[in-house]
């Protein structure tokens, strides 16, 4: 699995970690408009804990699942070197309804997650499911890459470029690859430097759906949701908001 394969690396994702969380947590939080005491967030493709280690780390309750087993296992790691409690486990965020109690003052999606999903009849239901575990007020927030803005050639390659980490060198890229005019394929590339040589530690490949943020609001709202783009705080991805109904 592309996820289970990366979660190694995945901070190297981000020029600076850390800082990223600090940042990404705060401007969550205010898109929420919610004092953290009592408010229940479930993170839905949490990964290795980007968005909700630092919501737990600013008191909101957190809740967070990944179809990754392996990088939910990073994530309870993160989250005990921190002293923080989070509820994590290993969920399909399709399925994600039934892995857990009780219903949510916000549902997020980050790091353009649904995507992964690869037809409007697979977003449509799980927008749907999501909506369904929505406290009265509650409100669901993705962020997404704008398709509108990518490079479609049939093929590019897209650096992140060189982090130093445990006195190592590594470099990682993702080289995409359109099999038709709405999907793609990215593969996951992480080199290591070997005395004077760069080596492959990681190849992995996942598929994506290109779908435009119009196209994503239709969804929102045809699941019963009151949709719109977040225009503030400034973020690093589009950020949808859908509100319960």
């Amino acid at each position: 699995m592309f996820y289970d394969e990366i979660t190694d690396f995945y901070d190297l994702i981000y020029f600076d970690w850390e800082g990223s969380m600090l940042r990404q947590g705060a401007a969550i939080s205010e898109m929420l408009g919610r004092a953290p005491s009592g408010t229940r967030i479930l993170d839905v493709s949490a990964g290795i804990g980007t968005q909700a280690l630092p919501l737990a780390s600013l008191g909101y309750e957190v809740v967070a699942r990944d179809l990754s087993p392996v990088a939910i296992r990073r994530l309870l790691r993160e989250a005990e070197n921190r002293g923080v409690q989070i509820d994590a486990a290993a969920s399909d965020m399709r399925d994600v309804a039934g892995s857990v109690e009780g219903t949510f003052d916000a549902v997020i999606s980050f790091d353009n997650a649904v995507p992964h999903l690869l037809t409007d009849a697979d977003i449509l239901a799980t927008f749907r499911s999501l909506s369904s575990l929505l406290s009265p007020g509650g409100v669901i927030l993705v962020s997404v890459r704008d398709y509108g803005e990518v490079d479609r050639s049939p093929t590019s390659v897209h650096p992140y470029g060189e982090h130093v980490r445990g006195g190592h060198r590594y470099r990682m890229r993702q080289e995409w690859e359109w099999y038709d005019a709405s999907h793609y394929r990215t593969t996951m590339i992480v080199e290591a430097r070997r005395q004077q040589e760069w080596e492959v530690v990681v190849r992995a490949t996942a598929a994506y759906y290109a779908i435009p943020i119009p196209r994503l609001l239709e969804l929102m709202r045809q699941a019963g949701l009151r949709a719109n783009r977040v225009q503030e705080p400034q973020f690093f991805q589009p950020v949808l908001r859908g509100g319960a109904g």
